[in-house]
């Protein structure tokens, strides 16, 4: 008969708290922003200590949730130095915008500006905003029309087919059937697939074929204000990379300004009024507490982590950032988890959705740094993501063999199809 053994052997154990803060890491900034009003929605023990972004009071102390974030660069400034105001048409309309709203909302158009992006579309739909800054649907789009009235057609629209229906509001010459082409057959229309959207709105042919024209030649995809060329959509970056003596600085854009409720913290400290409470809210104080420290620390670990992955993806990438070498340095996020001493899909979640100001301006996802070590897939949305003008799917294959991808024109089609890139022409 054998006898029994003990033996001592460590094992890793997957916890809720180590899944929470995988989670938290992998989150976007706009995502990040969104988690935490919903996380400050849900538990009274956090407290924002920040400005609200609506109505200037200080937070906690009004009905406006907003998370306090650093200016958008090039955004509107309403009420600063009149010198940081933008130049150009953005000025001109958000001044005539605010002469059309009371007193209370011009804070809010503030907000609604900042968050178009460079097509002048908005980030999000009027109901989101207003669910997100927990206030009345009904100011968000007071604020929206009176910016519509006063800027350009198709201006502060939602999407692209928004912006194509408020361009035809304003012409009254339009073909008829051109408003349904927009609104149901769009990618049909851009495919060439004439002959079947006619039939879908039982008309004939040529009609479909002058709503096309029409489309073409009267219509933009958006409208932006600088005068320029059309670009596509600002990434909001969560890194800024900057240059100071001949060095690469990094820094984080953004960090919500959070702490535990004052009040809730005093009321644990005060052990007699504490042992008054009813057994069920000494736990909620308790256990909200808890959850509130412990999102906390997820929050200054993300922000830590991110940094020093910044750090040294700038570290290893110098040359180029000092414009010493014309691409970034073959880089894999296996590399960076060694320097660092973490786990690659640490590094990996650091790195997802993530954008980096580089110190020219251009802000690109953090993933095109890692040079050759990528694919083909990645190349191509860095490209896109870092032009300036829409470049054609053969000026693409060129600049894709330039970083090291021989592809052809039809490739780039299939490859940017599969990213669900948009045609030149949409984009």
């Amino acid at each position: 008969m054998t006898g029994l053994r003990q033996e001592l052997a460590q094992t890793h154990t997957v916890t809720p708290a180590l899944v929470q803060a995988a989670h938290l890491l992998a989150l976007p900034d706009l995502e990040l922003e969104q988690h935490v009003r919903e996380v400050l929605a849900a538990n009274p023990a956090l407290d924002d200590r920040g400005e609200c972004l609506v109505c200037g009071a200080a937070g906690g102390t009004c009905g406006c949730l907003s998370v306090p974030t650093a200016p958008r660069p090039g955004g509107p400034v309403l009420d600063g130095d009149p010198a940081e105001e933008p130049p150009g048409e953005i000025a001109d309309v958000v001044t005539a915008a605010a002469a059309l709203l009371p007193a209370a909302d011009r804070r809010l158009l503030d907000h609604v500006v900042a968050d178009l992006d460079d097509r002048g579309y908005l980030d999000r739909p009027p109901e989101r905003l207003a669910a997100d800054l927990r206030i009345p649907v009904a100011r968000v789009q007071r604020v929206v029309a009176a910016i519509r009235r006063v800027a350009p057609a198709g201006f502060c629209a939602v999407d692209l087919v928004d912006c194509l229906l408020l361009q035809l509001d304003a012409c009254p010459d339009a073909p008829a059937v051109l408003r349904a082409v927009v609104r149901k057959h769009l990618p049909a229309v851009a495919r060439g697939r004439l002959a079947s959207v006619a039939r879908a709105l039982d008309v004939p042919v040529d009609e479909v074929t002058a709503a096309r024209d029409y489309l073409r030649a009267r219509l933009r995809p958006c409208v932006p204000l600088d005068g320029g060329t059309v670009r596509p959509p600002r990434l909001r970056p969560d890194l800024v990379l900057t240059v100071a003596g001949g060095e690469v600085q990094v820094s984080l854009t953004r960090q919500p300004r959070l702490r535990l409720h004052p009040d809730f913290v005093a009321l644990a400290a005060d052990r007699e009024g504490l042992a008054r409470l009813p057994a069920a809210e000494r736990q909620v104080l308790t256990r909200s507490l808890a959850e509130a420290e412990a999102f906390l620390d997820r929050l200054t670990q993300r922000g830590h982590t991110v940094h020093r992955v910044g750090v040294e993806v700038a570290r290893r990438q110098r040359a180029f950032l000092l414009a010493r070498s014309p691409a970034p340095e073959p880089m894999t996020r296996a590399d960076v988890a060694a320097a660092l001493g973490l786990h690659e899909s640490t590094v990996s979640r650091a790195v997802h959705g993530k954008c980096v100001q580089l110190p020219d301006g251009r802000v690109l996802p953090l993933g095109d740094l890692f040079g050759r070590a990528g694919t083909v897939h990645a190349c191509l949305r860095g490209l896109v993501a870092a032009e300036r003008t829409p470049m054609s799917d053969a000026d693409l294959a060129q600049a894709l063999a330039e970083h090291g991808y021989p592809v052809s024109r039809s490739a780039v089609r299939k490859y940017r199809q599969q990213l669900r890139i948009p045609a030149q022409h949409l984009r």
